[in-house]
């Protein structure tokens, strides 16, 4: 607890930082935004010339999209500068958080504050304010705790899944491309209904589990069980699954940090 309260004030003191230039923040944060709705338009386009895709009209997408980027963005709100690990273990510069009595992950965590995650978050919120009032849900608090729990497992997925690759730095020192090919596996096949795609390349999604980040959720949600290729109860899994690869990615973090050469070594 009081390790989870000193992480808290360190990201409070990094997000305070980065308000303090106004130009910045406001530049970094439309920055997200354009990106996310440059992303969104493409999506749009392609539901204005199709009308339905995999059996999903407009509306359900913009519901699966806007669950799939919220989840998105609040993995990234905690990581938005994990790109960084790539130099600062090249560089030497991670010799910092070995030297302090706290576990040198937070510390790299809240080192930094990417303000572009803000306007993933404000997308994600825009999207599914107009998907809220246009689908075929009945929000009640069962219904709505289960969103929650969904887009918090899918959260945590994503983020473990970067957490992961992004670790193998400490033993290769370039782990960029990997990391860039597993952003755009989650961007290209995440906002889009599993029945799109082909038997094998489904199996392979749930296996990741890329299906589990917000599909599943948003077919319990809107009553699609009918196209599930899995058991029911599977769909309802996002959560646990979530948590499972926390665990996982905080064990890869921790074997590989243990090949973290220093300077001079």
């Amino acid at each position: 607890m009081r390790t989870a309260r000193t992480a808290w004030i360190l990201e409070r003191a990094a997000i305070r930082a980065q308000m303090q230039y106004k130009a910045n923040f406001i530049s970094m944060t439309l920055l997200g935004i354009i990106y996310q709705a440059s992303a969104f338009s493409f999506v749009a386009i392609v539901m204005y010339n199709s009308g339905v895709i995999g059996g999903w009209v407009f509306e359900e997408i913009c519901f699966l999209y806007g669950l799939r980027l919220l989840a998105h963005s609040l993995s990234i709100l905690p990581l938005s500068h994990l790109w960084t690990l790539d130099s600062m273990v090249r560089e030497a510069e991670f010799d910092r958080y070995l030297l302090r009595p706290m576990s040198p992950f937070l510390q790299f965590l809240t080192s930094k504050f990417q303000m572009s995650a803000v306007g993933d978050l404000l997308v994600a919120s825009i999207i599914l304010g107009y998907a809220f009032p246009r689908v075929d849900i009945d929000f009640s608090p069962a219904t709505v705790t289960f969103l929650m729990a969904g887009v918090a497992g899918g959260a945590l997925v994503e983020a473990s899944i970067q957490v992961a690759v992004a670790s193998l730095v400490f033993r290769t020192l370039n782990t960029m491309s990997f990391r860039i090919f597993v952003d755009t596996i989650f961007n290209l096949t995440g906002n889009y209904p599993l029945t799109i795609f082909s038997g094998f390349v489904q199996s392979f999604l749930i296996a990741i589990p890329i299906s589990f980040v917000a599909y599943f959720p948003a077919v319990v949600a809107l009553g699609k069980e009918g196209e599930l290729n899995v058991p029911l109860w599977v769909a309802f899994l996002t959560l646990p699954i979530g948590l499972l690869f926390s665990l996982c990615a905080a064990m890869t973090w921790k074997s590989q940090m243990r090949h973290y050469q220093s300077a001079g070594h």
